[in-house]
C-alpha cells in the first residue's frame, strides 16, 4: 500500500484566465402607438419563443385607503375565470397553447402576460385580453380566493420576518403611507376585501389601454395587430398614483423590537430610504452595494457568517422604485448574539460610507456584473423584464446597453462618492424581531434606545 501511495501522481490544473469583457448591446427596440395604447417590442431574430406582457398603471399605490392588497388580489384573480371561460376552461386554454401565465403586481404597476411558442402569440394575447377586459369575478370564486388569501397571510404572519418587514417599512415611509405597508397587505386588511371592492378597483384602474411589451422575432410578428387585440375595449384613462404620508429620518441610536417570545433566532432589518431608479448614481450604488452585501463573498456575509458565526447569511441591497427606494440589510442571527450582530452590521455600513471599496473589490464585482448581465438576458423573459423596467421608469430604449458600458467605465472614485452620498449610517432604521425578554437588555447595554413595536 505504501509503495502504491508513493508512486501516485497528483494532477494540478491551472486556473484559466479571464478574457476582456466583450461589448454588449440590448436588442433593437421598436415602438408603435395603437388605439390609444403603445406597443414596445424587443427584436430577437430567429427565436421560436415569444414573451408578452400588458403593463397597467394599477399597482398598490392606487388602492383605496384601508384596502391594502387589493391590487395584488385583483390581478391574481384574472385567470380565475372570465365572461367567456370559467377558471378550469381558462386554464385548459392556456395549457393547450403551451403557455406560461405570468402575473406581477408592484407599487406602481401591474403586469399580465405569458410566454409561449411565437406562432401562438396572437391566440395567447386573445386570452390575456379576455382576462383583463372581461373578468368574471364571480362571487363564489372571489370568496374562495379571499378565504385562501386570508389563510395564507395568517401563515405568513406567523413566520419570522414578516412583522419585521412591516415594522421596517413603517419606520422608513411612515405608517400613514401605503409604502409603509406590505404589498399583499396584512390579515387585518384582508378581511376588508370583497367582490365589490375587487370589481370597483378593476373598473377604476384596469380599463385603460396600458402598454404592451413584446419580445420575439418582430419580423414575423404584427405588432399593430397584437396591439389592436389587447387594447380592444379599453376605455379608461391611466393616471399615476399620488404619494401620501411621510416619515422623519430614523435614528441609528434607536432599535425597534418586534417581540417573538421564545425565538431562538432574531430577524434583522436595517436600512434607510434611497433614491429612485432614475438616479444618475445607479451603477456606482449597485457596485458598492454588491461589495457590501450583495454577493456571497461580500463584507457583511464574510464578517457575520465566516468570521463571527452569527448567521447562515447576511444580505444588503438597494431597491429603486419609480419615486423612492430603500436600502436594506437583512439577516437572521442567533438570539444570544443579536446586539453584537446589529453593532457589527452598522460598523460595516459606516466603514463603507467612510472608506468606500478597494480596487480589488471593485474589479471582482465589476467582473461579476459584466458576466452575469448577458447571461440573465439570454431568454425572452429576461429581455422582457428589462423592457418592462424601461416602461415603468420611463427609461430610454438603450438603457441596458448604457448600463453595461457604464459598469465598464466606473472607477473607484465614483463608487466611493456614491457610497459616501447614498449611505446614511446615522439615519438607519434598526428593526429586530426576536425574543424581547432576551434581546432588549443586550440592545440597551449596547447603547440603543429600545422601542417595542405594537404589531
Amino acid at each position: 500500500m505504501s509503495e502504491q501511495i508513493a508512486t501516485r501522481h497528483t494532477l494540478i490544473a491551472e486556473r484559466p484566465t479571464g478574457a476582456a469583457p466583450r461589448p454588449y448591446r440590448f436588442p433593437e427596440v421598436r415602438r408603435i402607438g395603437v388605439d390609444g395604447g403603445e406597443v414596445i417590442g424587443a427584436h430577437v431574430p430567429g427565436r421560436s419563443l415569444a414573451w408578452a406582457k400588458l403593463v397597467m398603471e394599477s399597482g398598490a399605490l392606487h388602492e383605496p385607503v384601508g384596502l391594502d392588497g387589493l391590487a395584488r388580489i385583483t390581478c391574481s384573480l384574472l385567470d380565475e375565470g372570465s365572461l367567456d371561460h370559467d377558471a378550469d376552461a381558462f386554464g385548459l386554454a392556456i395549457e393547450a397553447l403551451g403557455a406560461n401565465w405570468r402575473l406581477a403586481c408592484g407599487w406602481e404597476t401591474q403586469e399580465v402576460g405569458l410566454d409561449l411558442p411565437a406562432d401562438r402569440l396572437g391566440a395567447g394575447l386573445d386570452l390575456v385580453t379576455e382576462a383583463v377586459r372581461r373578468p368574471a369575478f364571480a362571487d363564489a370564486d372571489v370568496e374562495r380566493f379571499l378565504a385562501n388569501h386570508v389563510r395564507s397571510l395568517k401563515t405568513s404572519w406567523a413566520q419570522p420576518g414578516t412583522r419585521a418587514g412591516l415594522a421596517f417599512r413603517r419606520a422608513l415611509f411612515g405608517p400613514d403611507s401605503r409604502l409603509g405597508g406590505l404589498l399583499g397587505g396584512t390579515p387585518d386588511t384582508a378581511v376588508a376585501l370583497d367582490a365589490d371592492a375587487i370589481r370597483g378597483f378593476h373598473a377604476d384602474r384596469m380599463t385603460a389601454p396600458g402598454t404592451l411589451a413584446v419580445v420575439g422575432d418582430l419580423d414575423t410578428l404584427d405588432l399593430a395587430a397584437l396591439g389592436r387585440t389587447v387594447f380592444a375595449g379599453a376605455t379608461g384613462t391611466a393616471t399615476r398614483a399620488e404619494l401620501t404620508g411621510t416619515a422623519g429620518a430614523p435614528s441609528t441610536e434607536r432599535a425597534i423590537v418586534v417581540d417573538r417570545p421564545g425565538a431562538v433566532q432574531s430577524v434583522l432589518r436595517i436600512g434607510h430610504t434611497a433614491p429612485p431608479r432614475s438616479t444618475p448614481d445607479l451603477i456606482p450604488i449597485e457596485l458598492f452595494a454588491d461589495v457590501l452585501g450583495g454577493a456571497f463573498g461580500s463584507r457583511l456575509n464574510h464578517l457575520l457568517r465566516e468570521v463571527k458565526g452569527y448567521t447562515y447569511g447576511a444580505h444588503a441591497s438597494f431597491g429603486h422604485g419609480r419615486r423612492s427606494g430603500s436600502f436594506t440589510v437583512s439577516a437572521s442571527v442567533h438570539t444570544e448574539v443579536t446586539a453584537a450582530a446589529v453593532v457589527d452590521t452598522i460598523g460595516e455600513i459606516r466603514r463603507m460610507h467612510a472608506d468606500g471599496v478597494t480596487p480589488n473589490e471593485l474589479a471582482a464585482t465589476r467582473a461579476h456584473s459584466l458576466g452575469s448581465m448577458p447571461i440573465n438576458l439570454q431568454t425572452p423573459g429576461g429581455i422582457g423584464g428589462r423592457l418592462v423596467e424601461a416602461i415603468v421608469h420611463g427609461l430610454p430604449d438603450d438603457h441596458v446597453t448604457a448600463e453595461y458600458a457604464e459598469i465598464l467605465a466606473t472607477d473607484p472614485d465614483s463608487v466611493d462618492r456614491a457610497a459616501h452620498t447614498h449611505l446614511r449610517p446615522d439615519e438607519l432604521a434598526v428593526v429586530v424581531e426576536g425574543d424581547a425578554a432576551r434581546i432588549v437588555p443586550e440592545l440597551r447595554a449596547a447603547g440603543f434606545e429600545v422601542v417595542i413595536s405594537d404589531m
